[in-house]
C-alpha cells in the first residue's frame, strides 16, 4: 500500500524550494534525494508532484526513465 500523501508534502517542498534555491542544478540534486527518501517510505504518486518545477520533473525523469509520461507523448504528436 503506498503513501498518496506524500505529494501534499512534495508539493509544499517544491513551492519553498522554487522560491529560495534559484539554481536549477541545486533544486534537482535536492529532489533526488527527497524522491529517494519518499519513495523509500512507499510514496507512490509522485505524477502529482509534476509539471510544477522543470528540475523536479528532471530529477524524477533521471530516476525513473522507463515510466511511461503521457505529456510527453501527446507534446511528441
Amino acid at each position: 500500500m503506498g503513501w498518496a500523501s506524500g505529494s501534499t508534502i512534495v508539493d509544499a517542498l517544491i513551492t519553498s524550494l522554487r522560491e529560495n534555491v534559484k539554481s536549477d542544478d541545486v533544486r534537482k540534486n535536492i529532489y533526488l534525494d527527497v524522491i529517494t527518501a519518499f519513495e523509500d517510505a512507499d510514496w507512490d504518486t509522485q505524477d502529482e508532484c509534476e509539471g510544477y518545477d522543470p528540475a523536479f520533473d528532471e530529477a524524477l525523469k533521471e530516476l525513473h526513465p522507463d515510466w511511461d509520461r503521457q505529456d510527453d507523448d501527446e507534446d511528441e504528436e
